[in-house]
């Protein structure tokens, strides 16, 4: 064995991995960025107050003696729902997850030593609810001890929120579809860019009719293809394997439209903007990452930090997510409607601007 070859092989090594960006990207930034995203996401994880929505029917001490106590806790931030509001309704139209009622008579029934009851409606499938279920439990048991020496004089009536039963994977298929869309559209457009940029293809384009939004929407079109074909399978192999219920309707073939031009032009953007092929492709990640992991796709966004929850707020990823779930499993149009408004919005403001700032001479 001679040493020598082996360190000149080596250094050609280096050279070969530190002269192509990407892979500084995978190697070093990629584990970084996990660390940070799952960090931020679970550290503060139980230390967020979890907003309890309440609708207090009872006008007694009793009642504020019990709302004072949960206040107390730490745990929930309470939010109180008229007593004259649908609750049903109300539960429905703001997508609640759990919801508290203390009826009319459980200030006199406590008065007259006959048990009282506290109604708790919870959407298991939303971890959170967990929390919920314990601050409440602990504040009636505690009340219990202090009024009889642990006799049920208070009794938490558990049901749930949601008519029909949901799982996990009824909460995590839409956003899978949704981040399928979503990097599909981002690094086909941004990869093919890059790879008519550097073959000199764009040159050949500029002296042909075609323009750059007809470019594009062939482009849009090619992917609302590819989007469907994704939402054929995962939701057929959802279906026949895990049984799961969902249901497409004109909210979702909508949003698709939507967000396959909306990351279609995100991907327009990226590549105009960042030349060079492999750095072109790290910039799409460093772009779609965030939103993979803080638009509610693995993870609730009641989970995360309250930071965090702002933060999604600005990712269309978030929206577009929330609208499939909402269009696909809760039947929440209402909301589904707004979170498909938003989408469009976003799409068609990323779709001028990846057609101004296009021109294939600079290509």
């Amino acid at each position: 064995m001679r040493p020598k070859h082996v360190l000149v092989d080596l250094k050609g090594q280096a050279r070969s991995f530190f002269r192509i960006k990407s892979n500084l990207f995978w190697v070093f930034a990629f584990p970084l960025l996990l660390i940070v995203i799952f960090g931020a996401i679970f550290s503060n994880m139980g230390s967020e107050a979890v907003t309890l929505n309440v609708q207090n029917l009872d006008e007694g001490p009793g009642s504020q003696q019990m709302l004072a106590a949960l206040n107390e806790t730490g745990m929930v931030k309470l939010k109180f729902i008229s007593p004259s509001t649908d609750l049903d309704q109300y539960v429905k139209d703001n997508s609640l997850a759990y919801v508290m009622v203390i009826p009319a008579n459980y200030s006199s029934n406590l008065a007259s030593n006959v048990t009282a009851t506290v109604e708790l409606r919870l959407d298991e499938t939303v971890s959170t609810s967990g929390t919920v279920f314990n601050a409440v439990n602990g504040v009636v048991n505690a009340m219990n001890l202090y009024m009889a020496g642990g006799d049920q004089y208070i009794v938490i009536e558990v049901g749930s929120i949601v008519q029909k039963r949901f799982t996990f994977l009824d909460f995590f298929v839409p956003g899978i579809i949704g981040l399928t869309i979503m990097t599909t559209c981002v690094f086909n457009v941004q990869g093919t860019i890059s790879r008519f940029r550097a073959n000199g293809i764009f040159r050949k384009l500029a002296t042909t009719p075609m323009t750059p939004f007809e470019w594009l929407l062939s482009r849009i079109l090619w992917h609302l293809f590819i989007s469907f074909l994704t939402l054929a399978v995962i939701m057929g192999f959802g279906m026949l394997i895990f049984g799961m219920s969902m249901s497409v309707n004109l909210v979702v073939v909508l949003m698709i439209i939507a967000g396959s031009a909306m990351f279609s032009a995100l991907g327009m953007i990226v590549a105009r903007f960042v030349k060079n092929e492999e750095t072109a492709s790290m910039a799409a990640n460093a772009i779609t990452f965030p939103m993979m992991f803080l638009s509610g796709t693995f993870f609730q966004l009641e989970m995360m930090p309250s930071y965090l929850q702002q933060i999604a707020k600005v990712l269309p990823l978030t929206y577009m997510s929330q609208g499939l779930r909402d269009a696909m499993v809760y039947d929440n149009l209402a909301d589904a409607y707004f979170n498909l408004a938003v989408v469009a919005v976003i799409g068609v403001i990323f779709v001028i601007v990846a057609v101004l700032i296009t021109k294939w001479e600079e290509e």
